[in-house]
């Protein structure tokens, strides 16, 4: 940043006014009883002061503090003889190098006390009398003075236009985190879809063919109308997950843009912000659970304490939690009994899935995944507007999800572990 002060062709035709005023005075004084070097120095301390102004127009601003150094020292040398007229020079000088911010206020601090010296110097060949020479020693001094105060006003418009830079900064890195959760918060529904709706279409593809081969006619037509269904939800998903590429203002308050439920628009819910019901959240478990069985799996869920209301955002996140484990289950473990646990306690609620881990992969979904899964899981947990936590590993000869969401105030207040439901 530049913190000079800009070129301005206004102060250049100010001083140029200025220097041909004091010119006029000095040649139009009687100059026979001086010598001849004190009008040089005079015209040279005129002619700096004038082209330092040009010199900071044009913006060549290299040029600023040496100018100014020449007119300070000739004028201050000169200032006497020439009763006072080469100070006025100086003491711009000397006012311009202490207003300057990019420099250290010693510097201009130096060059007033050189040029008053040199006033003084230069006063003691030419008899000057002493009130005239304080006079002009206090010019400088006040010069002084109204470059220290030009300095801290330009001290202050720099700290304000590096606190609007600073503003605008993290109002544009607010942004790129905003877009960043947003776009992941989509590719997270995203993968949700083709794990839990595609890889379901090839686990119920798989069992078509396998029926049409035994014959069985009427399974196969069953089975054709389950993946029907399930291409319809993950249809719906994808277009709500299009919805929130396009107005992404329900992800920026914490929810998840494809709604808390993974194949079901109708949840309970009657408004974004309103929390869900225990009764909703339920069945939208029970149709994971369900869904999980129509594709042949086998699961059981064991729920402790006393459900409570949940708001969206944890609602959906342990939703996508049980499906992104059933998926995972599908995808490396088929065929392997699911132990999933809903524990109600000490304002939290706490979701547990595990699986043998099998004796081999599905040969097509294995490797659809990518792990992407169980990162989003976490990204969304850790997104959660109480905060929230979600692991997977294996433990044992189990792989084990866990994930964990705190209650909200009102809702923590009415948890109970007393009461449990098989």
């Amino acid at each position: 940043m530049n913190t000079s002060t800009p070129p301005s062709w206004l102060g250049f035709v100010l001083s140029a006014i200025g220097g041909a005023a004091i010119g006029f005075a000095l040649f139009k004084d009687d100059w026979s009883t001086r010598p001849t070097w004190v009008l040089v120095l005079a015209v040279i301390s005129v002619s700096a002061w004038i082209l330092r102004g040009l010199a900071g127009a044009l913006g060549w601003r290299s040029l600023d503090l040496g100018l100014s150094v020449v007119a300070a020292l000739a004028g201050g040398l000169v200032a006497a003889p020439t009763n006072g007229l080469a100070v006025v020079p100086a003491a711009i000088a000397v006012m311009v190098v202490v207003s300057r911010v990019d420099r250290s206020v010693l510097l201009g601090f130096g060059l007033a006390l050189i040029t008053i010296v040199l006033i003084a110097v230069g006063a003691v060949p030419f008899g000057s009398e002493v009130p005239a020479v304080l006079a002009m020693i206090g010019g400088v001094v006040l010069a002084v003075f109204a470059g220290l105060s030009r300095r801290q006003f330009r001290q202050s418009e720099l700290q304000a236009v590096l606190l609007r830079e600073r503003e605008l900064a993290m109002r544009e890195e607010t942004a790129r985190a905003e877009l960043l959760g947003q776009r992941q918060a989509v590719a997270r529904d995203i993968h949700d879809v083709l794990a839990h709706s595609l890889g379901g279409l090839v686990i119920q593809l798989d069992a078509v063919e396998a029926l049409l081969e035994a014959g069985d006619a009427d399974a196969a037509r069953q089975r054709v109308t389950d993946a029907r269904r399930l291409a319809a939800d993950g249809l719906g998903e994808a277009r709500r997950a299009v919805a929130a590429l396009r107005d992404p203002a329900p992800a920026a308050t914490g929810a998840d843009p494809a709604g808390p439920g993974p194949a079901h628009p109708a949840d309970g819910r009657t408004a974004e912000s309103e929390p869900i019901a225990p009764a909703a959240f339920a069945a939208t478990l029970d149709d994971l659970l369900a869904a999980h069985r129509s594709l042949g799996g086998v699961v059981d869920l064991t729920v402790t304490g006393r459900p409570s209301p949940l708001d969206p955002a944890s609602a959906s996140a342990v939703q996508r939690a049980l499906q992104e484990a059933l998926s995972n289950v599908r995808k490396h473990a088929p065929g392997e009994p699911v132990r999933a646990a809903l524990d109600w306690t000490d304002g939290r609620v706490r979701l547990t899935v595990s699986n043998p881990l099998g004796d081999g992969a599905h040969p097509e979904l294995a490797g659809s995944g990518g792990r992407h899964g169980l990162e989003g899981m976490r990204e969304r947990f850790a997104a959660l507007p109480h905060g929230g936590a979600a692991t997977a590993g294996v433990v044992g000869d189990r792989f084990t999800v866990v994930a964990e969401a705190p209650l909200s105030d009102t809702s923590r207040a009415r948890t109970s572990i007393t009461e449990v439901t098989p």
